[in-house]
This record gives structure tokens, sequence and C-alpha cells, in this order.
């Protein structure tokens, strides 16, 4: 919807001028001079970024429409000729038109910026032009208009425009950085300073000012509240009064000059002006005078504002039951006290001093001698000199006045601190020589502050500079006091300067304590307190940057920061961690993870403890303990601090170039803040003048002083620098005890009396009384705003310092309103009449779980907007305002009721009252009369002259009494008070006792935890000491051993070289030549070794350049990677917070949809109640038809009844006459004949009688038929109607079963398919397990015969590296002898030889391990391969008892099927026959009400008839009418008799009708208990079915364990066949040293002719040898052959070996051994006539040493044969 609303219309444009051409110019000249226009602005603007929008938006379209105009002229005359239309015209050559690059608008984004953010178009590239690429983004500013080719990321999305002043950031459809500065901006510029953020609220700072009214000052004084903070303030309330036992927080955060004071002053007052008060005690007038005399006492004027607080307030507002604001109490921490004498450029002193200066009364500066102030002052206090200044300052000091005296401080008590502010003053002007001896520089000034204090001057130079005098008054009075804790350490000595500063700071300081005690005392009251709302100040972040000034912070902006540092930390904790732990804890899914970043890293850099108490230096320690530490460390600087906290937390404190100066990264690295740490020693040492200074105060000769501080002396040491301590009420004494307990606690409380721990102690205490309280935190922000705009970088710095964007996520996606369960139930239980029902009495205990389930059902909420924890009911945003709003209306209509009950009970009240009224005056009036009678009688006058003289005797006893009693009760009143004060005292006086015993407990706990802590590490250390003791004796010992040994292998090496040197002597020339040319041998292949070994090197140095350009490679990719990840970090925020907003977007739609469909079915319930009420009206109205027909009937009958009746009355009549006729007949003469006129008269008459009945009879008898005839055919119509809607009946329960059957076979088909696809994968599984069987089984070949080939290979690798060892070592010993003059060079390369040596040692055993590990995880494979197997036999068997339980399941459905198609026919049938029945019974309920009419009528018929008879009777009437009316009245019994017997057949009918109707009943509710049963079989298969496919699913996961093996086993094989060629490749190289060891051999042999015949008797002794050897050591011989046969050719002897020696250990050692004793047999053998026995035995003994032992002696060997062969030849 938003995009529907911010997109514009389709506009098509080419803002791309690289791709136009000079040809194409002619056809849009104006377009393109625009994009070139726009071009060259875009490219001059790259250094700069593009500022906010100027041009408005309707300049922007019309350019537009103008551009979509020129462009369609374009196409048109582009597309005159159609395609495809060959002309006459001879063809040439013209240049190509290029392809224009068009784009279109595709909606309005936010382009972010580091100067802020602009707004822009974004465009998409039209169909046939080209993208760019992926990441990049076109966009045109609609400031200039200018195109930029961005970043993905750096564009954002846009709100739709009625929420560019939303008043809470929450509600905003898109929640980016861009989107919040631009509601912050526009609110702000539309006079609306505050926003809410979720809970918590941001303050714009400076609010613009409207343009008709101008603000007053810079101070905003009067700054009215707004209407958010009016709508917090009214939350707040509402919290704290619905809580009650919870009390309520307002914490203001942001840097110094950001209005936090005035928002909280705001904040207070309104609250009291919404909940009003009760008593006297706190008013408006009374805070206002409280943050009046804070200002000046507290507040100086700096460069962000005239009033900017130095010290940390909690304000606390108490409430009554009532609701009322009873009493506040106010607690103050952290003063700046140093302020009073240093304070940095460009800031003023506090405003006190400059306003006393100002505004004092003449006599006060008489009295205080300040008429002539000195030009000079030490502290910086002067006078203001300026007009303005001064007339500001003047008006400052008489509101001061003004504000005491609201608060009710004495003149005496006004006196006293004027009294202190003076001497302050006084000691700046008097100053202290800073060179020479402690003294002051003006004398008359010290003296002057000394009377002003009270006390003599010797005394106030005693107490500032003679702190020594107490300690020598004590030795010398021979007292010895114990060192307790509440003694400060001793630290460098103190300058004069800091001796006065001391003073005046501790002056000042008891002041400020003593200020806010008199504030509580007036707002002090005796109410019962119920809650309170408590209002947190501090002072802000204070950064000299941020002023322009160009120097760094100090100690009191430290302390400050710090402090900043840790209400942030508490609302991070607050917002993110405590909440999270509690949806864990509940058990309620939120996807949020909490952010990266917190204040904790600066807060542990400042504040951290170390983890002992005597720690060893590793220990990491934050800045305030280092210094504290440093500070009583003799020859200790600040420059040791700085390094020790730099090197502890190098990623939070850097340090400067400049010295003494660090940067510490406050914000989350966002704002550092640069400190100077020069003169810090200074500030945090224990001043003893601050400490003296309250006993100056308390021992003071002036009485008003010494009266208003003397109550000090009982407050602890520890809590003089704390405002507000003491306590009245039992809340403040709660708030005190928890300050107190704060400050005797912990490891901190040890050193709680040093300054730099007591800032830390503090700072906990604060956080301690904020967390005992439901926060709410206003972020107070600086604005700067200018012409320009707002200043949104720095605006950036201070929204990132909260996480407000996290936490507006956070409170869009999770629950920010819960409840505990009783007390959701219990507060809404009353919308749902069921659960009030059930649970509404008092005393019931319920479920409180399943109660409120039944009331959120009963509710219908949407289930994501509520959700149920353990304990906890969470909501959504907006959810609980909604429930409370229909709990107020439902509220609403009980209280109109019970107000009208109430009205109605007072009204009949009113009207007994009256009537009584009534009743007393009638009787007042009545004694009145009797008054005036009685009044003039005589005794009457006496007795009023009597009365009143006895009533008055009367009352002046009664009056007595009275005034005893209330004497009484007044002394009673007066000793309850006094004990009651006195009780009070001296709870406060134990309570204060038992803070210093537990703090004193305290210290000594912690005291004795230290000594043991020492004591532990000293044993540590010693046990540590005592065991290197015991190692190095022991290393000692074995170095005197080995030493001993090495001084006996020198003497006897000794011994050997002087044996050799012996025989060596008698050499002869020919032994020369001959050890001239070996040596010659030996230098030519040192040569060719080192020839290879430079080419070695050649390729290594090659390698090594090919790993550096890898390397750089690497290094380039990584960063490429790092710039990767940070890119996808930042697109993962942004596609989370999409995300987020989409998912807020998406719950509140369903919101929508929700109470859409609530409201639906409300409608659909009100229609369904509609269309039954329109059901009733219509059965009424055919009750009504039908009873207007039944009277319309009784009305026929009764016109029918009247007719019959005047006819019967006619016939009377008629009779009547005729009798009269015959009558007079008969008066004729008797003797008449029957012939006569008489008689054929009578005759006549009787035969129209006659007539007329018969007539009578006809019509009566069509009119019966007709009737009939009429009622037949409306039993024809109801007939066919009750066919029709028994038709539709039939139907519709066909449908039903044609849809059952329907769905019953779908899901027969769903599952077939499902078993075909199991079956599928499980064919597929078998042939994957059979592949793998296969492929394992070859590997086991291959590994089963390679494991052979590979062990002979390495054996024989083996075999000819100790060939190529044993030449090296005799190279070795060849080189060693210097007398041969070698080259030294080659002992490098031997060195590197061994390496290799090793190197190759080690392969082989990598190998050997590597074979190790596949045999096992061949192993490994195998038993897994059994499992599978095993696996898939159960499997299969599964299978197959599903595929049995399927059928068996098919059948039974099957069976169920013709049931119910049975059961289905029959209850057709039944229907049929019922429906049948009911017509039937219906039918004869109508015969039988019709019967039952002519019954009636009948009766009646029987009634007239009988009074007709009866009236017959007694008149005279012929015999023959009344023998009709008999006859007629037998006929008319008889068919009543009839009617009888037929109405007792219908009811006999009837009675059976009903019981087949309760029969086929009960046959239907047995047939759905059948069908019931058939479908929990039905369920329960399917269940079965569903666990097996979970099976089936853990099965597959297991195939896909061992498939994954299995690519492991084979990734290992490669890597085997990598080790594999390269050791392939090693032994290529060693097989080429080998051939050329083989080559100087043979030129070796040349040399040798002389020596055949003893060759010859070798090689003879080595064949016969060889047999032995081949038997013996089969497995070695592979091996060796090349070795034995190039050393044979050196030799001149063939192969062989020694068999006697060999064993089955055909590993290392056999190559060795094999090849050193057949090259020592060779040796000896051939020289073994004419050898000593010394070489006897070692050539026996040399099978039996090792393989380096066997080289050495090989060489001995070797020069003891050529001796030997010099000396034959010289014998020769």
């Amino acid at each position: 919807m938003t995009e529907k609303k911010i997109s514009s219309p389709r506009r098509i444009m080419s803002p791309d001028t690289k791709c136009q051409n000079t040809d194409s110019k002619p056809t849009t000249p104006e377009i393109n001079g625009q994009e070139q226009a726009s071009s060259k602005e875009s490219h001059s603007d790259k250094a700069k970024s593009p500022g906010p929008p100027v041009e408005k938006y309707k300049k922007e379209d019309v350019k537009v429409q103008k551009e979509v105009k020129k462009l369609k002229q374009e196409v048109k005359e582009v597309r005159q000729e159609p395609e495809g239309q060959l002309t006459v015209t001879p063809i040439r050559e013209e240049p190509k038109v290029p392809v224009r690059d068009v784009w279109f608008e595709a909606g309005k984004v936010w382009y972010v910026h580091k100067d802020g953010y602009s707004l822009a178009t974004q465009l998409k590239p039209d169909e046939g032009t080209s993208k760019l690429p992926d990441g990049r983004v076109r966009v045109r500013l609609e400031s200039d208009g200018s195109i930029h080719d961005v970043t993905q990321y750096e564009i954002e999305k846009l709100n739709p425009p009625e929420l560019d002043l939303c008043e809470d950031l929450s509600d905003l459809v898109n929640v980016n950085e861009p989107s919040i500065f631009h509601t912050l901006t526009n609110r702000a510029k539309r006079y609306h300073p505050l926003t809410y953020a979720g809970p918590n609220l941001l303050a714009m700072w400076p609010p613009l000012s409207p343009p008709g009214k101008g603000l007053r000052s810079r101070r905003w004084e009067s700054w009215e509240a707004p209407g958010p903070l009016q709508a917090l303030v009214r939350r707040v309330y509402v919290s704290m009064v619905g809580h009650r036992a919870r009390d309520q927080t307002l914490v203001a955060l942001g840097r110094s000059g950001t209005g936090k004071t005035t928002s909280c002053q705001s904040f207070s007052q309104e609250l009291l002006k919404q909940a009003g008060t009760a008593g006297g005690s706190l008013t408006l007038e009374r805070l206002q005078a409280v943050f009046t005399v804070l200002r000046s006492f507290g507040c100086v004027s700096s460069a962000h504002s005239e009033a900017s607080t130095r010290f940390a307030m909690v304000l606390s507002l108490d409430f009554n039951h009532a609701g009322l604001a009873a009493a506040a109490h106010l607690q103050t921490m952290l003063l700046e006290k140093w302020r009073v004498c240093q304070r940095p450029e460009g800031e003023s002193n506090f405003l006190v001093f400059s306003q006393m200066l100002a505004g004092l009364s003449t006599d006060m500066r008489t009295e205080l001698q300040l008429c002539q102030l000195k030009e000079h002052n030490s502290f910086g206090i002067t006078c203001p000199t300026k007009v303005d200044e001064k007339q500001r300052a003047s008006v400052g000091f008489g509101k001061l006045l003004a504000a005491m005296k609201t608060l009710g401080f004495s003149v005496d008590e006004q006196k006293a601190i004027w009294h202190v502010l003076a001497a302050i003053y006084h000691l700046g002007v008097a100053g202290a020589c800073k060179v020479g001896r402690k003294q002051f520089m003006s004398f008359d000034s010290a003296q002057t502050a000394s009377a002003i204090l009270g006390c003599e001057g010797e005394e106030l130079h005693t107490a500032v500079f003679k702190h020594h005098l107490r300690q020598l008054l004590q030795k010398a009075t021979g007292v010895k006091e114990r060192r307790s804790m509440d003694e400060p350490e001793e630290g460098p000595k103190l300058s004069p300067v800091q001796c006065v500063e001391g003073m005046a700071a501790g002056l000042y300081e008891e002041l400020f304590t003593t200020i806010v005690s008199l504030i509580n005392r007036a707002l002090h009251s005796q109410q019962l307190i119920l809650a309170s709302v408590i209002v947190v100040d501090t002072p802000g972040l204070r950064n000299p940057r941020h002023s322009g000034e160009d120097r760094a912070a100090g100690f009191s902006e430290l302390c400050h920061n710090y402090l900043q540092e840790r209400l942030l930390e508490h609302y991070y904790n607050h917002t993110f961690s405590h909440t999270l732990e509690r949806y864990t804890q509940e058990g309620v899914p939120v996807d949020f993870y909490a952010p990266e970043t917190s204040p904790s890293e600066v807060v542990c850099a400042v504040d951290q403890p170390g983890l002992q108490v005597r720690g060893p230096e590793g220990d990491s320690r934050g800045l305030l303990w280092v210094l504290d530490e440093e500070m009583v460390t003799p020859g200790s600087t600040e420059s040791l601090v700085l390094e020790r906290v730099c090197q502890y937390f190098s990623g939070t404190v850097r340090q400067c170039e400049q010295p003494l100066q660090c940067e510490i990264a406050h914000l989350m690295g966002s704002d550092p803040v640069r400190y100077d740490l020069s003169g810090w020693f200074s500030l945090v040492q224990n001043n003893q003048s601050a400490l003296n200074a309250s006993s100056l105060l308390q021992n003071s000769s002036v009485a008003v002083v010494k009266a208003l501080f003397g109550p000090r002396a009982s407050v602890l040491p520890l809590c003089r620098g704390l405002g507000g301590v003491e306590g009245r009420s039992q809340r403040s004494l709660e708030r005190s005890g928890t300050v107190r307990k704060t400050l005797s606690g912990g490891i901190a409380a040890l050193r709680r009396h040093s300054h730099c721990i007591s800032v830390k102690l503090q700072a906990d205490a604060l956080v301690n009384l904020i967390r005992r309280a439901r926060p709410v935190f206003l972020q107070c922000l600086n604005a700067k705003a200018d012409g320009s705009g707002f200043d949104v970088p720095a605006l950036r710095v201070q929204l990132h310092s909260t996480h407000l964007l996290p936490a507006l996520h956070l409170y869009r996606t999770g629950y920010p309103e819960h409840m505990s369960l009783s007390d959701f139930r219990c507060r809404f239980q009353a919308l749902s009449a069921p659960v009030m029902k059930l649970y509404g009495s008092v005393f019931i205990t319920p479920d409180e779980w399943k109660a409120v389930e039944e009331l959120l059902i009963n509710l219908d909420l949407d289930k994501k907007s509520i959700v149920l924890g353990t304990s906890m009911v969470f909501m959504k945003r907006g959810v609980l305002r909604y429930l409370d709003h229909l709990r107020n209306q439902l509220v609403s209509g009980w209280l109109v009721q019970l107000q009208a009950a109430c009205l109605g009970h007072v009204g009949r009240q009113k009207y007994r009252r009256m009537k009584v009224q009534q009743m007393a005056v009638s009787c007042i009036q009545r004694n009145l009369r009797v008054l005036t009678v009685v009044s003039s009688w005589s005794w009457w006058k006496l007795l009023c002259r009597v009365r009143p003289l006895l009533d008055v005797n009367m009352d002046d006893q009664r009056l007595r009494s009275k005034e005893d009693e209330i004497t009484a009760l007044r002394r009673r009143l007066e000793k309850s008070e006094k004990e009651r004060n006195e009780l009070r005292q001296t709870a406060y006086n134990l309570e204060t006792k038992v803070t210093a015993v537990v703090s004193e407990l305290s210290d000594e706990r912690f005291r004795g935890e230290a000594m043991s802590q020492a004591l532990d590490v000293e044993r540590t250390e010693r046990l540590r000491l005592t065991k290197e003791n015991k190692e190095l004796q022991s290393r000692l010992d074995q170095n005197k051993v080995s030493l001993e040994a090495l001084e006996r292998q020198l003497v006897a090496e000794k011994q050997n070289v002087k044996n050799k040197e012996v025989l060596g002597g008698v050499a002869t020339d020919s032994e020369q030549q001959l050890q001239l040319e070996c040596a010659q041998t030996e230098v030519e292949f040192l040569r060719r070794r080192l020839r290879q070994t430079e080419e070695r090197l050649e390729g290594e140095k090659e390698a090594r350049q090919q790993l550096d350009a890898k390397v750089q490679e690497l290094q380039y990719q990584l960063e490429q990677s790092k710039r990767s990840v940070t890119d996808l970090k930042r697109h993962c925020r942004r596609l989370t917070s999409d995300l987020q907003d989409a998912r807020v977007l998406t719950d509140n739609l369903q919101g929508r949809a929700h109470e859409l469909y609530r409201k639906q079915r409300r409608f659909d319930s009100e229609l369904t109640q509609a269309l039954e009420q329109a059901d009733n009206e219509r059965e009424q109205k055919e009750r009504a038809f039908q009873e207007n027909t039944t009277l319309g009937a009784k009305i026929f009958t009764l016109h029918k009844m009247l007719k019959e009746s005047q006819a019967e009355v006619s016939h009377l009549q008629q009779q009547k006459k005729e009798l009269c006729a015959q009558i007079c007949d008969l008066s004729v003469p008797l003797h008449l004949t029957p012939d006569s006129v008489p008689e054929l008269k009578k005759h006549l008459r009787e035969l129209e009688s006659r007539d007329k009945e018969h007539s009578e009879e006809i019509s009566q008898m069509t009119a019966k038929i007709k009737h009939q005839e009429q009622m037949h055919l409306r039993f024809e119509m109801e007939m066919e109607r009750m066919k029709q809607i028994h038709q539709k009946e039939l139907e519709d329960k066909d449908e039903e079963l044609e849809d059952v059957h329907k769905s019953s076979q779908r899901r027969l088909r769903q599952l077939e398919m499902q078993l075909e696809q199991e079956y599928e994968e499980k064919q597929m599984v078998v042939h994957e397990k059979h592949d793998l069987e296969g492929l394992i089984a070859t590997l086991c070949e291959q590994v089963g015969h390679r494991d052979f080939d590979v062990e002979k290979r390495l054996r024989r690798d083996l075999k000819r590296t100790h060939a190529l060892l044993s030449d090296t070592q005799l190279l070795l010993s060849t080189v060693d002898r210097p007398r041969q003059g070698h080259d030294p060079g080659g002992k490098e390369q031997l060195e590197r030889l061994r390496c290799q040596l090793e190197d190759s040692e080690a392969q082989r055993l990598e190998a050997e391990s590597v074979q190790k590990t596949l045999a096992a995880e061949l192993d490994n494979a195998q038993v897994e391969l059994e499992n599978i197997c095993k696996q898939e036999s159960l499997v299969d068997e599964q299978l197959a008892q599903l595929r049995y339980e399927r059928t068996d399941l098919m059948k039974r459905l099957e069976e169920d099927q013709e049931d119910l198609n049975e059961l289905m026919q029959k209850h057709k049938a039944l229907i049929a026959q019922s429906s049948s029945d009911i017509s039937l019974i219906r039918e004869l309920q109508a015969e039988l009400e019709e019967l039952k009419k002519q019954r009636q009528t009948l009766q009646e018929e029987l009634q007239t008839s009988v009074i007709r008879v009866q009236f017959l009777e007694s008149s005279t009437v012929s015999r023959s009418i009344v023998s009709k009316q008999e006859a007629r009245i037998c006929d008319l019994e008889n068919k009543l008799e009839f009617q009888r017997g037929q109405v007792k057949r219908f009811e006999v009918l009837v009675l059976r009708l009903r019981d087949s109707v309760v029969r086929l009943g009960e046959e239907l509710e047995q047939a759905a208990q059948a069908e019931a049963r058939e479908r929990e079989n039905s369920r329960y298969y399917w269940q079965r079915l569903a666990d097996m496919k979970l099976e089936m699913e853990d099965l597959s996961v297991r195939e896909q364990e061992s498939s994954r093996r299995r690519v492991e086993l084979e990734m290992q094989v490669e890597e085997l066949s990598a080790v594999r060629q390269t050791l392939q490749a090693d032994l290529e190289t060693s097989i080429r040293r080998i051939v050329d060891l083989q080559a100087a051999l043979e030129e070796v042999e040349s040399s040798d002719d002389s020596d055949t015949e003893s060759v010859q008797t070798a090689m003879e002794s080595f064949t016969r040898k060889i047999d032995l050897d081949s038997m013996s050591s089969v497995g070695s011989s592979m091996g060796t052959d090349d070795v034995s046969e190039g050393i044979s050719h050196w030799m001149g002897v063939p192969q062989g070996g020694r068999g006697g020696r060999t064993t089955s250990y055909a590993g290392s050692s056999s190559g060795r051994q094999s090849v050193t004793d057949t090259m020592s047999t060779c040796s000896f053998r051939s020289c073994s006539q004419d050898l000593d026995e010394d070489v006897k035995e070692s050539s026996v003994d040399l099978g039996r040493t090792s393989s380096s032992m066997a080289l050495s002696e090989l060489l001995e060997g070797l020069r003891k044969k050529r001796w030997w062969v010099g000396k034959r030849l010289r014998g020769r």
C-alpha cells in the first residue's frame, strides 16, 4: 500500500549521457542539454555529498512531464515509416542511431550519505536497457536532479507522507534511520520536540519557538509540558496506581546541555498537577523552589547552557493511598566539589557565588566583610562586572531568597549559609604559598575567613595545613588507637595549594548536603505512603570537542561520563537482556538477537575490580582501581596508570600522542573522549583538609553555623558526600538503607574511603535505586538547529548510543506488555460471562493457566497478538489498551446501572425523609398551637424563667468536664508525640549504629578474606617453589651423571685417537696415494652432491616464490572476503529490519483480518438472530393466520348457527302461524267433512314443510361435499410440500455421502501413491546399498592388494635410504679428518641430507599410521554396512507388515463402505418411512382437530337441541314434530359415538407411530456409534502409517549418513593416493642418487686392480652365504638388491649377506643391518689373517650394534683395510 502511495507515475527518461553520441543531438537537443548539465553537476559534486532536498516536487513534475512529451514526439518522428515497407529511394549508408538508455521511476527512497540523508527517486531500466551490476542502484536526487549510481545499502525505504508527524516511531511502516531522522526533524520544525519511541520518549533540544511566541531566555524556566510529556505523566501515574507495590522511575539520558533538568522539572510539575497534592508539605510552589535552590547551589554556566548541572539528583515523589502527592525526598550524589576551587576555561563557578556577591544586602556585606572585594581570587570567584550579568545575578539571588522562604529556611539558617559561602570566598582570596613553608598568602583574609567560620586563626591554620599534629598528640598522650578502615591511607604529601583547595571543597560539600537536608525537612510528611515516582537527573556526557574546545577532559568529566555509561548499561540490560531472558524463561518464541556492542566494555574499562584483593600484576583492573592502587604506591606516577589501563583494555582505551593523555571510546566507540591524566593524583588523594572541614563547622563559635551543622556529627563518614541519606519516613528509610547497604557491602567497601572507589560506589547506589522501580527513559538529543538545518551526524551518534533501531524492532516484534496470570484473569474476567461465573468466586482457587486460556478463547483474540507463558501473559503493543477499552465500556455500563439504582434508592430515602418531615412539621404546628394556648398560664411562665438557670449550671459542669478531658488528651498526645519522636530518633540512631557495626563487620570479614587469600597465594607459591626446587635438584643429578659419562667417552676417544696416530704414522707413499685417490673421488662425489643441492635450492626458491604469490593471492582473497562479510552483515541487518517491518505489517494485517473476521462472525450471528426472529415472526404470523382461520371458522359457525336459529325462529313463527291457522280452522264447526277446506289446507302445509326440510338437507349435503373437497385439496398440497422437503433432505444426504466417499477414495489414492513412493525409495536405497557393497568390496580388494605392494615398496625405499645414510656417514667420516683438506661446506649439505632422512622417516611413520587408520575405517565401514543390512531387513519386515496391514485396512474399509451403504439405504428407507409416518400423523392430527371441532359443534348443537327440546316440551307442539326431533337426536348421538371410536383408533395409531419413530432413532444412534468406531479405527491406522513414515525417514537419514561416510572414505583414499605419488617421487629422486653413487663406485673399482685375489675370495664367501640369506630373510632381500649390487661393484664383491643374524624383523632396521653386515664382512674377511683381536671382537659384535654404530665400524674397517693393503704392498 505504501508503494502505491509513494510511487509516482511511470516517467521515461534517459539519464546516462555516456551512452549518447553527437549523432543523437538533433533529435532531443533539450534533453541532451539537460543531461549534459546534470552530468557536469554530478561530476563537479563528486567530492561533495548531496544535501537535503530544496526544490519543490511540483517543479520536478513539470520538468519530467516536458521530457516525456519530447520523448514521445521523438518516438513518433522515428516511427513515421512502417516496418517492412519497401521504398524506391536508393540505398545509402547512414550513421546508426545509438540505442538510448531508457529508465523509468520506481518510487521515492532515502539516499543515505555521510552528511545525512536526501530524498531521491529510484530509477529502474526499461526493456532493452542494460542493467547495472549486482548490488548497484541508480537514483536521482530531488534536491538538484543529479543522478548517482549507488550501492543498494545506501538507499532505504520511504514511509507514507501521512506518517511524517507520527507521534510514536514504532507506528512507522518502515523503521530505518532516515525515516526516524525525517520524522524527528519534521516534528521539531512543527514545534513538537517530544516523540515516543515505543515505551520511552525522545526530546529534541532546544525546541523551536513558534513565530508568534518568543522565548524569554536560554534557560527555558517557563517551559510548559507538551502533549507527549503529559501523556507520559498520565501513563506513569496510572501504572503507579495500578501496580500499588511497584515504584516508577523516569531516567533522563543524553549529552550535557540537552535539557534533561528542564524536562525532569516539567515532568515533576505536570505530575503534581494531574495527581493533586494532600497537605501542605508538597505543592507546586515548593517544588519550583526546590529546583531554584538546586539550580543556584549545584549548577554552573557553560558553553552549552547557563545552568549546567554538576551533581546527580534522585527526587522521589511519594503518593498516599488516595493517589495524591503527599511528600517528597531528595538525594544527591557525585557533587563536583572541586569546581569551587578549580574551574576550566569557558565555565563559571557555582551560580550561588555570583548571585550572593551581586545581591547580598548591605548589612550582611558588612557582617561578612564583603563590602570591598579583592581583585584577585585563587578560586576564580568574582562579582559580575557587566551590567546585564550583574542584574541577572541579583534577580537570581532574589529568586533564591524567595525559594528559601517558601521551603521554610529560617533567617538564622540562611545567615549560616552566607557565612560558609563568604568563608570560601575569603579562603580563595587568602590563597597559599607555593614555595616554602605551608601557610596562607594573605593572613588578613585568612583571619577574616576564620572569624566568619567561628574559629581561631591558628585553629584554621592547623586544620588546613598541619594534619600531622593529631597523630603527634595521640602519640604524646599515649593513646593507641587501632588503625581502622575509616582512616584513609596516606599517599603523597599535599602541597599548600591542595590543602587550601581541599578545605574549600570540604566546606562546600558540607554546605550542599546540609541544604539537601533542609529541603527534605520542608518536603517531609507524616502520611502513610503507598508508592513513589522517582525522577533521576544526572550530568550529561561531557566532551570538550562538542563545544569546540581544544582541550582534554579532566577527572570530573570522567566521573560524569562514567555515570552516563552506567545508566546506558542499565538501559541496555532493561531493554534487551532482561526482556530476552524473560522470554526464554517463559518459553515465548521471539526471533530477535541482542546487539553485539554494549556499554559494558567502557564500564569495565573504568570500574572493573580485580579477581583478588592482592591479585597478581596481570589481573586486569579498571581505571579507578588502578588509580587507587598507584596513588598509594611510592614513586608511582600517572604515566604508569595510563600504561596499565591501556595494556588491560587496549580495545577501549587508546593512548594518545600527547603525554599523559588517552582516549576512551564512549557511547560504544561512536563518541570518543580524550582525557588528560596530569594532576589526577592530587584530585583522588584523600585530602585531610576536606575531612577537617566538617569538624570546623560543627565546633564553630558562631551560633547559627553550629546550630545548622551540629546535627551532621551523627552522619556516618562514608555517607558524608551524599545528600539526603537521613530518612524521616518509611520509604525514605528504605531508600537510604539501600544506599548504605551498597556502600558497606562488596569488595569495593574495603576501599570506600578512597575517592576513586567512592565514585564507583555512588554510581552503584544510584543504579540500585533505579532497579527497585519500573524505569521509563527520556533520551534528550542535542539537535543544534541552525539556518541550514539539523546536525544529522551528531543525531546519529546520539541515537546509536541507545540502540534505538534494535529497541524499536524488539518493541514491534516482541511482546512489550505482560501481566501475571492471576492479575490478567482478575482484571479481564468480567469480559466473559462463563469465566466470570466459573472463577468469579473468592472462595475458589482455580488453575490460573486454564482459566486464562478459557478466557482468551472466549475473548476470541488473535493468537499471534497474545501468548501464554508459564506464569505470565505476553501481549503485543496495543492489545492491553484494547482490552482496557472493552473493560471500561463494560464497567461504564455497570456503573450507569449502579448510579441509576443508587439514584432510585436516594430518591426513595428522600421521599421517606420528606414524609417524616411533613409529619414533624404537622406535629410542631400542633405543639405550637398548644404552646400558644399554654403560654398565658402563670406556672408556665415560672418554668420558662427557672429552666435556663438550671441549664446554665449544667452546661458549665459539662464544659469543665470536657475541658479536663481535652487537657488530659492533649497531655497524652504530647507525651505520645514525644515518645514517638524519641523512638524514631532512637530507631534512627540504632539503625546508624547497626549500619556502622555492619560496615565494620564487613570490613573485618573482607580483611579476613583478604588475609586468607594472601595466605592461600603464599602457600601455593611455596608449594610451587618446593616442587621446582625438587625438579631442579633431580635435573642437576642427571646432568652430573651425564657429565661423568661424557668425560669417560672423551677419555676413550682421546685414547682411540692416539692409537690411530700411532698406527697411521708408519704409512707409506702408496697408502697416501690410495688415500689421495679416495679423497679425490669423495671430492668429486661431494661436488655432484653440491650441484644437486644447488638445483634443489633453486627449486625450493621457485616453490617459495610461488608460495609467496599464493599467500598474496590468499591475503587478497581474505580482504575481499572480509569486505564481502561486512557487506553481507550490512545486507543481513537491512534484510532483518525489512523482515521485521514486514512481519509487523503482516501482524497488523492479520490483526485487522482477525478483527474483520470477528465482525463478520458478529454480523453472521446477528444475521442468524435476525433470521431466527424472522422465522419466529413467520411462525407467529402463520399461527395468527391459523388462529384467524379458526376464528373465521368459528364466526362462520356462529353465523351459521345464527342463520339456523333465525331459520328456526322463522320456522317456529311459521309453525305458529300454521298453528294459529289450524286453531282458526279448528274453531269452525265439527260437522265438516275431510274434504273440507281446512283439511286441505293442513295437508298443504305439511307438504310445504316437508319440501323445505328436504331442500335444507340437500343444501347441507352440498356444503359438506364442498368442504370435504377443499380439505382434500389442502391435504394434497401439504403432502406435495412435505414430499419436496423430504426429497431435498435426501438429496443433501446423498451429496454428503458422495463427498465422504470421494474423500475416502482420495485418501486411499494418496496412501497408495505414498506407498508406491516409499517402495520406489526403498528400491533406490537397495540399489544404492548394492552399489556401496560393490564399491566397498573393490576398495577392500584394492586395499588388501595395495598393502602388500606398498609394504614391499616401502621396505625397498627404506633400504635404499639406509644405503644413502651409510654413504653420507662415510662422507662425514672423511670430512671429519682435517688433514685430508676437504671443503668445510659439505657439512651443511650433510646436515640437510640428515634432515631429509628424518623427513622420510616421518613420512614413513605417517604412511603406516594412515594405513592403520584406513584399516580401522574399513572395519567401521564394514560394521556400518552390516548395520545397514540389518536395518534394511528390519525395514523390509516393517514394509511387509505395513503392506499386510494396508491390505487388511483396505478390506476393512471396503467392508465398512458396504456396511455404510447398507446403513445409508436403511437410513433412507427409515427416513422415507418416518416422513410418510410424520405426514400421516400430521393428517391424523388435522383430522383429529377437525373431529374435535365437529364434536364441539355437535355438542353445541346438542345443547341447543336439548334446550329446544325442553322448550318444545314446555310448549304445546304436535307429536310429529317431537318425534322428528327425537329421531334427529338419535342420529346425532350415533354420529358422535362413531366419531369417538374413530378418535380412539387414531390415538392408538399415533402411539404406534411414536414407538416406531423412537425405534428408528435408536437404530440411527447405533449406526452413528458404529460409524464413529470405524472412524477411530481409520485414525489409528493413519497414525500407524505416519509412524512408519517417520521410521522410513530415519532410515533415509541413516543411509545419507552412510553415504557421507563413504564419501569421506573416498576422500581419504584420494589423499592416500596423493601421499603414494609423493612417495613415488621421493623414490625416483633416491634412485637417481643411488645411480650416481654406483657410477662413483664403478670409477673407484677401476683403481683396485691389485686386490683381485682378495676380492675373488670374498666373492666366493659371499656366494656361499647367499643361500642362507635367501632362506632366512626373503622379505629383506627385495629391497637391498640394488644397494648390495652397487656396493659389490664398488668393492668388487657380488651380492650376499649374513644369514645367521637375520630375524623376522624386516622393517627399517633389517635393511640397514643387511647392508652394514655385508660391507663389514667383506672388509674383515679380506683381511682376517693379520687383524688383531680387537678387530675380530669388533667384527663379531658389529652385527649386534645399532645402525649408526655399524656405519662407524664400517668406516673404521675401510681405513684399516687401506692400511693393510699398503702394508702388504710395502712387504712385497
